[in-house]
C-alpha cells in the first residue's frame, strides 16, 4: 500500500536522519580517543616466600661497657685570639688646672686593728659563676645550663658500638625457636598413658662458644597424676640428656646475653 508523505513530514524525516549521524559521529570520535586496552602494561610485582627465622635485631648490638674516645684524623688548627672589644670613651673636655693647695702637716699613722676585726671587716667572697647554688635552682624548661656536668677529661672506655638495654621480642622470639630446633634432634619422649600431659623444665647455663658452663638442672616438672607418675623420673632424665647432647649450642655470638641463660620446656610437642 502506498502513501505520500507531505512537506512537513518530509522535513521532520531529514532531520532524523542528519541528527543520527551526528550523534554516530561524535561516538566514533570518542571511541577511537580512548587507549587501546590490549597495549596497557602493567607493572609486575616481585614476591618473595621463604620458612627461614631471621637472627638480625633491628635493635643495636648490646654493649655494656662506656663508649671509647674519638679522634680527629687531622688536628684542627687553633682559633686566632681576638682582642675583646674596647669600650668607647668620650673625651674629657680640657679644664684648667687648679691651684694647687697649701700643704698641710703629716697626719698621724694609724693603730694597727685586731685581726677580729679585720675579719670582719672583709666581704664574703661571692659565688663563682660557674658554680651556682643549685639548691635555690628551679626548673624553667629553657636550655639555658643544659651542659653543666659535661668535662674535656678523656673517656676511659674502650666500646665502639653503640649501647642498647635490650634486644627486640622479635630477636627473643627466633632464639627461641633456634634452641628448641637444635635440641629437638636429641629429645625423645617416653610412651605411656597420659605421658602427653608431662612437662619438664630444665635450666641450662651456657659460656659464650655455645658450651655448657654448669650441668643442666630441673627446675620443675608438672602434669603428673596416678597414670604417668611411673614414667616422670624417665622423663626428666631424658630432658637432662638432651640438654648435654644439644652442646654446644650454635648461637649468634653478639646475642650472648639473651642467650647464656635458657629454660626450655621438654614435652612431647617439642
Amino acid at each position: 500500500m502506498a502513501f505520500a508523505l507531505d512537506r512537513r513530514e518530509g522535513a521532520g524525516l531529514g532531520l532524523a536522519v542528519i541528527g543520527h549521524v551526528g550523534l554516530f559521529g561524535l561516538l566514533s570520535v570518542g571511541f577511537l580517543a580512548t587507549p587501546n586496552p590490549l597495549k596497557l602494561e602493567s607493572t609486575p610485582i616481585e614476591v618473595s616466600l621463604t620458612d627461614e627465622v631471621g637472627l638480625k635485631s633491628q635493635a643495636p648490638v648490646i654493649q655494656r661497657e662506656a663508649p671509647a674516645e674519638r679522634f680527629a684524623e687531622v688536628p684542627a688548627p687553633p682559633e686566632p685570639a681576638t682582642p675583646p672589644p674596647m669600650p668607647l670613651t668620650q673625651p674629657e673636655p680640657a679644664t684648667r688646672p687648679a691651684p694647687s693647695p697649701p700643704k698641710a702637716a703629716p697626719a698621724p699613722a694609724p693603730r694597727p686593728q685586731p685581726k677580729a676585726e679585720a675579719k670582719k671587716s672583709n666581704p664574703a667572697p661571692a659565688k663563682s659563676a660557674r658554680n651556682p647554688d643549685r639548691s635555690a635552682v628551679k626548673p624553667t624548661g629553657r636550655l639555658s645550663g643544659i651542659v653543666d656536668g659535661l668535662t674535656d677529661q678523656p673517656s676511659k672506655g674502650k666500646a665502639t658500638t653503640p649501647q642498647a638495654s635490650e634486644i627486640g621480642a622479635a630477636v627473643k622470639s627466633a632464639l627461641a625457636a633456634e634452641v628448641i630446633r637444635q635440641l629437638r634432634p636429641h629429645w625423645r619422649a617416653p610412651t605411656g598413658a597420659d605421658v602427653e600431659l608431662l612437662r619438664t623444665q630444665v635450666e641450662i647455663r651456657l659460656k659464650p662458644d655455645g658450651s655448657l658452663a654448669a650441668p643442666p638442672r630441673i627446675l620443675g616438672q608438672t602434669g603428673v597424676n596416678a597414670s604417668n607418675r611411673a614414667q616422670a623420673e624417665l622423663h626428666k632424665e631424658r630432658a637432662l640428656n638432651a640438654a648435654r647432647l644439644a652442646a654446644p649450642f650454635n648461637l649468634p655470638a653478639e646475642y650472648y646475653e639473651a642467650w647464656k641463660l635458657i629454660t626450655p620446656t621438654f614435652d612431647r610437642r617439642l
